[in-house]
């Protein structure tokens, strides 16, 4: 989708149109998007830890009301963490400290990924989403307990269509702006302050008594973390296979440069 139009003002210009958000702005200034303090799960390259990432990340969460806590524990799929890549995050949900005479079932989990960056303009944007429910009636969810966890997997879209549709960053400086929405490249997200994404899961709890089976209360738990982006890529350029590293401002510097032909060869 291309939109053109003219302006004679050099000013700020929000469009609506269909549900999608277009501002154009001056660039001679930036907005920063508030520090990010969540637990981050190192998946970039240049920062890889093999036995953290297998360890994952513990959250152990409060449950309001109850005096039993709710543990999460994360694990990354994959060693090099994308934006625009399909990506996996494994998941274990249990109980710690449960009492004997309650049991206590999982009814539903809800993830939301979102675009974390140092910038304003691409902080909070919604990448994908996911939901698990049992799928059975026989049972009133899943269950768990202090040694029983429940084991999921997050399967996240790079750039589905819904990404792309309701994102488009530009830039006008005085008379003409052209916006165009399109797939971007890992490069172009780094560059303007990606850095991570941000799971946040909601995770609902059905509490019944044992002996008599009957619902004491159904509650929701909130968990979240980041994981960090992957800042390394390769480019070609004459000839060479070039790689730099970004930083958080969206600075890059090259790290290294591989002679194209010796590449092959070595394949």
């Amino acid at each position: 989708m291309k939109i053109n139009f003219k302006n004679s003002k050099k000013l700020a210009t929000i469009i609506l149109t269909g549900g999608m958000v277009i501002t154009m702005s001056s660039c001679s200034t930036v907005e920063l998007a508030p520090e990010n303090k969540l637990d981050f799960l190192k998946t970039d390259v240049s920062d890889f830890d093999a036995e953290e990432l297998s360890r994952g990340i513990e959250d152990v969460k409060e449950v309001d009301g109850e005096d039993f806590q709710l543990v999460v524990n994360y694990m990354a799929g994959d060693k090099a963490w994308h934006v625009n890549a399909n990506k996996k995050l494994y998941f274990s949900i249990k109980t710690k400290g449960l009492s004997d005479d309650l049991e206590v079932y999982i009814d539903n989990v809800h993830m939301d990924t979102y675009i974390i960056s140092s910038t304003a303009g691409l902080n909070g944007i919604n990448q994908d989403t996911m939901d698990d429910h049992i799928h059975t009636s026989l049972i009133y969810g899943f269950p768990i307990n202090d040694e029983r966890s429940y084991f999921g997997i997050n399967s996240i879209d790079g750039e589905n269509e819904q990404f792309i549709k309701g994102y488009s960053y530009g830039c006008q400086y005085y008379s003409t702006g052209t916006i165009l929405q399109q797939r971007r490249l890992e490069s172009d997200y780094l560059k303007d302050g990606v850095y991570a994404n941000e799971i946040d899961a909601v995770i609902d709890l059905l509490i019944i008594n044992k002996e008599t089976k009957e619902v004491l209360r159904q509650v929701s738990v909130d968990s979240s973390l980041g994981v960090y982006i992957n800042n390394e890529v390769e480019f070609e350029e004459d000839g060479n296979y070039v790689t730099y590293k970004y930083n958080k401002d969206g600075s890059r510097e090259q790290i290294r440069t591989i002679d194209k032909d010796e590449k092959q060869k070595v394949k």
